[in-house]
């Protein structure tokens, strides 16, 4: 198996050592790995960030459950392709009690892929001068697949009536489309970056199976551009390319794994005695064990067991939507799904988590279309619930990234958390809003620290008190910004919060 390629290395000259006392100012050095540094690039936003509503399509080819809890949620944009079918899906909408005050419908033409929005959406970059776009990447190819070898050429499922490569271009101009009625620029991204295939962290690290190479070697385009543009239009500094996981499919990550924040990885695992059990933990273990973080070091690897359906097929519970505080997960109706709803609650503690199920003969309203691609079940093993949803992220979000404190510490170790917030409403923060909240475990209150900045306005840091041998810690930070967005870390704190132990 072809080892994991890491590109564009972030390499970390200096080590440096500090004094952790209240006088300490912080280092503003560019590649001091305690925080993230937009600087001059542009940074491309992580799923978890703070995000408006999400985007989908009519006719659905989601439960109509899912949409309802989605405009409950947040705010559901809904592409449609004429008025009449503005009309049918207000009428049903309406139906199913959906506040139409939360639902804004988006005019554009629909062709083969239209309900995978994931693929041929929208993603979202933040310029250095803190400057919403929408980035638009090429779809043109409608659903290439390959086998689990690296260097594979590219098979396609769908041909025209000339037996011609099925183009999906429709699709591709759809996000044209999105930004016009949004009133979002667009930035053109002039390779394949196919949502379900593209990971990333917002500080610059990417993740992909290395199908992406094939795509964009089909499209003209070699290894080394490739990297090159995801560097100067998307900011992706390190793109980690991990191994085909598939026998034969479209190999989207998003169905191998999921980021779950900036130092976590949460990777499906086949029972044992599925063929592509060993696929999958070589991949752990061989690959993603070896990968450094932004903040260099090892990621923390979760595992979510799947199990089979319609035969040998594997539920993809990783293909799943983190929208602000929730998480809407895909279910196949199989035993394993209320184990797959617990592991999701396990890792993402504070945040609401939801399952679906995909019964076609139980759905008020399918398409044609949508009986006769999916027949009985609606989820499928590479194509899920976070295939045809993707959020429209908050143009003037209040961004936070922390250095989280290393799970286990010594007691006479100095407890220093490091954070990094960006106004992107250019509004400015409230200062006093930016703390530190921590306590030892059973205890009902919370001690608060200031979080102090730097000499760079993004980067701030805070102290925790040394704690005794055997102590466990809980803790979070909060920041707001005069234009009245508030935002913690981790997001559902306090329900939610960062733990470490003093051995």
């Amino acid at each position: 198996m072809k080892k994991v390629n890491l590109i564009y290395l972030y390499i970390q000259i200096t080590v440096i050592f500090f004094s952790c006392s209240k006088n300490y100012k912080g280092n503003t050095d560019k590649n001091d790995v305690n925080y993230y540094s937009q600087e001059n690039y542009n940074r491309t936003a992580a799923e978890w960030e703070p995000a408006l509503g999400a985007l989908v399509v009519w006719p659905l080819s989601i439960p109509y459950k899912l949409v309802i809890e989605l405009a409950k949620d947040e705010h559901l944009f809904t592409v449609v392709e004429s008025e009449d079918a503005r009309k049918e899906a207000e009428h049903w909408f309406s139906q199913w009690q959906i506040d139409l005050n939360r639902v804004t419908f988006i005019y554009a033409q629909q062709g083969e892929d239209s309900w995978w929005t994931r693929d041929w959406g929208p993603s979202a970059i933040f310029t250095p001068n803190h400057t919403f776009k929408l980035g638009d990447g090429k779809y043109i190819y409608s659903t290439p697949i390959t086998n689990l070898t690296c260097n594979d050429s590219l098979q396609f499922i769908y041909f025209d009536k000339n037996n011609k490569i099925e183009l999906t271009q429709v699709d591709d101009d759809a996000t044209i489309a999105v930004g016009k009625q949004l009133g979002f620029e667009l930035l053109d991204l002039p390779f394949n970056n196919t949502g379900g295939n593209v990971l990333n962290d917002g500080l610059g690290t990417a993740f992909s199976t290395c199908v992406i190479y094939a795509e964009n070697k089909f499209h003209g385009l070699d290894e080394n551009e490739f990297l090159r543009l995801n560097d100067s239009l998307l900011g992706f500094k390190r793109y980690n390319i991990i191994s085909n996981f598939e026998k034969r499919g479209i190999q989207h990550i998003d169905c191998l794994l999921k980021l779950i924040d900036e130092e976590t990885i949460l990777v499906a695992e086949p029972p044992s005695d599925h063929e592509l059990h060993k696929v999958y933990n070589d991949i752990v273990h061989q690959e993603l064990s070896k990968l450094k973080t932004a903040y260099n070091r090892p990621y923390k690897i979760l595992r979510i067991k799947t199990a089979r359906y319609n035969r040998n097929q594997l539920a993809a519970y990783t293909n799943s939507l983190i929208l602000n505080n929730t998480v809407y997960v895909p279910l196949f109706n199989i035993d394993q799904d209320s184990v797959a709803i617990k592991t999701w609650a396990n890792v993402m503690p504070g945040y609401k988590i939801k399952g679906f199920k995909f019964l076609i003969d139980e759905e008020p309203l399918v398409s044609d279309k949508l009986k006769s691609h999916y027949v009985n079940y609606g989820w499928n093993s590479g194509d899920a619930l976070h295939c045809r949803t993707r959020a429209i992220w908050n143009p003037e979000m209040l961004f936070i990234s922390i250095k989280k404190i290393e799970p286990e510490v010594k007691s006479n170790q100095d407890l220093i958390l490091f954070a990094s917030i960006i106004d992107y409403s250019k509004k400015g923060l409230i200062k006093s809003e930016a703390k530190l909240f921590w306590r030892l475990v059973g205890e009902d209150r919370w001690n608060t620290e200031p979080l102090n900045q730097t000499e760079n306005e993004n980067h701030f840091f805070a102290q925790i008190p040394n704690q005794k041998s055997g102590a466990i810690v809980e803790y979070y930070i909060t920041a707001a910004s005069i234009s009245g967005n508030r935002e913690s870390r981790p997001s559902t704190a306090p329900l939610g919060a960062y733990k470490f132990t003093i051995k």
